[in-house]
């Protein structure tokens, strides 16, 4: 006779806090693509920098009480989404789906999830600091900026330009985190932008 394998604990309860805040950020990128179906282009963006902003805090919650086997499967769910499939959405939308833009951002697209794979496998580069090796996918946020503020075709050519460097060998230092906090000044820009 087969003995029966011990209960499980709930999944939720298995979860992390950090967890619970990368699957707020996700809840929010889903969220921003419904309002971008929608033709809220300004609060989607918004909508996504509080995404982004979050995927920041979940990182800070995890290094203070501890991460799951969960997180970071959650969290590179919610990279492909919020830093690479939402920015390559707006700016196809903002170019009229252009040819040339459906070229770009499906390159960019394959070379995000390319970068990502990268990063999941071996992680950060620890020198002095701590380093990315390529271009993290998470510069596609001045895409973003760029795109409703100075246009759609210059949002095009920085993906073109993130494109080698996101899957080349040079060392990028992990961003300030200033810079990610300054997503929450980038979110109250464009929720301004939607409700004027």
């Amino acid at each position: 006779m087969t003995k029966k394998p011990a209960p499980e604990k709930h999944l939720l309860r298995q979860l992390s806090r950090a967890d619970y805040v990368t699957a707020l950020a996700i809840a929010c990128a889903v969220n921003a693509f419904a309002l971008l179906w929608n033709g809220r282009t300004e609060l989607a963006i918004s909508l996504a920098f509080v995404s982004m902003f979050l995927d920041y805090v979940d990182g800070m919650v995890a290094r203070k009480y501890g991460g799951s086997p969960y997180g970071a499967v959650l969290d590179s769910l919610y990279d492909v989404m919020g830093w690479v499939l939402f920015p390559a959405l707006v700016i196809n939308i903002q170019t009229g789906w252009a040819w040339w833009s459906m070229v770009v951002t499906t390159v960019y697209c394959v070379f995000g999830l390319l970068r990502l794979s990268r990063f999941t496998v071996a992680g950060y580069v620890e020198t002095d600091g701590r380093y990315y090796r390529g271009m993290p996918v998470l510069f596609s946020k001045y895409a973003l900026l760029v795109a409703l503020l100075l246009g759609a075709k210059l949002s095009v050519i920085w993906l073109i330009i993130m494109i080698p460097l996101m899957v080349s060998s040079r060392l990028v230092r992990k961003p300030h985190p200033f810079l990610a906090q300054l997503e929450l000044a980038y979110a109250a820009v464009f929720l301004w932008l939607a409700i004027r």
